[in-house]
């Protein structure tokens, strides 16, 4: 168990101990629904496409697939007004869908099922869904002064608070979540692998975003259209913050909430929540610690100018997160873009409200383990078609952890493979030797890359390994490709010219005018194995075609590259 969530695991402890010893009739809940739950997120697309991918392993895989119906229950729905004249919820729309409940389920904790209503409708303009929780909820009896989502509640609880709450028909309240997705978008991507084509929106990482909504990122920070005001708590003589709301600060580390610095309601607090007082910021101690060694150092939230409502402040900032493992809670969606884990920031921020935490956000916060690498690049150099050759990774605990590293390997090509297991498990000081065979069915240049899951640290998972081969024919000596930019105008920097041999070699590489009259000498002497780039100086070089000639072993190849001063 981490030092660090050592503080968040004795308060639930504490918490649930009080909560069980009460019986029901004083188990004092108050219970409120939030005005425009619907606007806590509207979740708009991009016209860009990001082609990112963020996978979960496989061996994380196999755990999703299982976990959904442990920690769920789901009523699928079609709105009264829906005017896209589907009569039931698509069948690969609904398979989606519970892939990222099974998502959620092996990173978040509830013994209690959480029961989601989920409608498929027509959504305003091009809104691809909208969610947030049926209520918010706070615990009277030991002077809670905090509103939470009710099924947040209800996982630290572990009580079924639906139940207790009749709605306006005098029947227990059916659902803990509502999440909105528009049956009008054309252009679903409902696939599970991550792998999102171009142009098209992915269900999976969409759902994902809206749960979380539903699970409690949202604060009650406001500013009313056409007000230069902001406020908090809602309306009412005594306004209490949202759980996210305690931790929102400004640039100058002073809480928004805290009202002899920012009065409620106020044109102050207008000013922080549009930006103005150097960025809004989530200041939680697990949130920050995924932070450590990495570009953003705050956690920086969504604070445009003019405020948006449905975007503002319960959103990441998208130009620090956007394209990283933290990209699930930026407030619009790229196509092509695909992102299948909360990641670490988004668990770091759950921890700090206090969720119960399941495997796969634990192993994002474990903070004793630190990972150390021999190489984050192999290269297997140039071999001949039908040859193999094995490079070694070396994975390290650092002497200095506390606790055991453990890790997997994921790695999907045909070209490259994996001998032996894995999956590792070192003790600090320990290291495994991970042996990686470049074996290629083809002539070509061949790039994979190796994802390392982790619970180390230092080093925010996954690693990236890249992995770089190239196959020459069968007693192919060397191979000589274009060079680039070509042609060369003097906008271009200096052209380079790319090659490769299989052996060590004596290599002579030289430049001729069109005429055959020797310009200069650009490589004369060995060379080992490998792939290389010469770069030809061309000042002093007039305008006109030229020839660059290779020989190795008396073998000679030749291409041509053009000049325009």
């Amino acid at each position: 168990m981490s030092k660090k969530l050592l503080p968040f695991v004795l308060f639930y402890l504490s918490f649930a101990q009080i909560l069980l010893s009460q019986s029901m009739d004083v188990f004092d809940l108050e219970a409120m629904e939030i005005p425009l739950t619907g606007h806590i997120c509207t979740l708009d697309p991009t016209d860009e496409n990001a082609h990112f991918h963020v996978a979960p392993s496989r061996e994380m895989r196999k755990k999703i697939e299982q976990a959904a119906s442990m920690m769920f229950e789901i009523d699928y729905a079609i709105a009264a007004n829906n005017s896209c004249g589907d009569q039931n919820w698509p069948v690969n729309a609904v398979d989606a869908f519970e892939y990222a409940l099974g998502i959620w389920a092996v990173h978040l904790r509830s013994d209690v099922p959480i029961r989601i209503q989920a409608v498929w409708q027509e959504l305003e303009g091009v809104t691809l869904g909208s969610a947030g929780p049926t209520r918010i909820m706070r615990l009277r009896s030991i002077d809670d002064k905090t509103w939470y989502s009710i099924a947040q509640l209800t996982a630290m609880s572990g009580r079924a608070l639906r139940e207790e709450i009749e709605t306006n028909d005098g029947t227990a309240l059916r659902h803990d979540i509502r999440v909105n997705i528009n049956c009008s978008v054309n252009n679903w991507y409902f696939g599970t692998d991550s792998q999102t084509p171009r142009d098209r929106l992915d269900f999976v990482t969409v759902i994902l975003h809206e749960l979380a909504h539903g699970f409690g990122f949202f604060g009650s920070m406001n500013i009313p259209e056409n007000s230069q005001t902001g406020s908090w708590g809602g309306s009412g003589s005594d306004p209490l913050p949202y759980i996210y709301d305690r931790f929102a600060y400004d640039g100058n580390y002073l809480q928004l909430i805290n009202e002899s610095i920012y009065p409620n309601p106020s044109e102050d607090l207008f000013l922080a929540l549009t930006g103005q007082r150097s960025g809004v910021f989530f200041e939680g101690e697990d949130a920050l610690m995924t932070l450590e060694n990495q570009p953003q150092n705050r956690v920086r939230l969504y604070t445009p100018n003019p405020w948006n409502s449905g975007s503002s402040y319960s959103h990441l900032d998208e130009a620090d997160f956007s394209r990283s493992i933290n990209a699930l809670m930026v407030p619009r969606m790229a196509r092509s873009f695909a992102i299948h884990t909360p990641g670490p920031l988004l668990c770091g921020m759950f921890s700090d409200m206090g969720w119960p935490l399941a495997e796969g956000c634990l192993s994002f916060l474990s903070v004793d383990a630190i990972i150390a690498l021999s190489s984050t690049e192999l290269d297997f150099g140039v071999i001949n078609e039908g040859g193999t050759r094995t490079k070694t990774l070396v994975i390290r605990s650092a002497a200095e952890s506390v606790e055991t590293l453990s890790g997997t390997l994921e790695l999907d090509s045909e070209h490259f493979s994996i001998t032996g297991s894995k999956s590792f498990s070192l003790q600090p000081g320990q290291s495994v030797e991970i042996e990686i065979t470049y074996q290629p069915l083809d002539i070509d240049v061949h790039i994979a890359p190796v994802l390392l899951y982790h619970n180390a640290k230092n080093i925010q998972p996954p690693i990236v390994i890249g992995l770089v081969g190239e196959t020459l024919r069968q007693n192919q000596v060397f191979h000589l490709d274009q060079s680039y930019p070509n042609p060369i105008v003097p906008t271009n920097p200096n052209p380079r010219i790319p090659y490769s041999i299989t052996k060590n070699a004596y290599i002579k590489l030289d430049l001729f005018s069109i005429s055959g009259q020797h310009v200069k000498s650009l490589h004369d002497g060995m060379q080992n194995s490998g792939r290389y780039e010469i770069e030809v100086d061309i000042s002093g070089i007039s305008s006109g075609l030229y020839i660059y000639r290779m020989i190795v072993d008396g073998e000679s190849k030749s291409g041509k590259m053009m000049l325009f001063r």
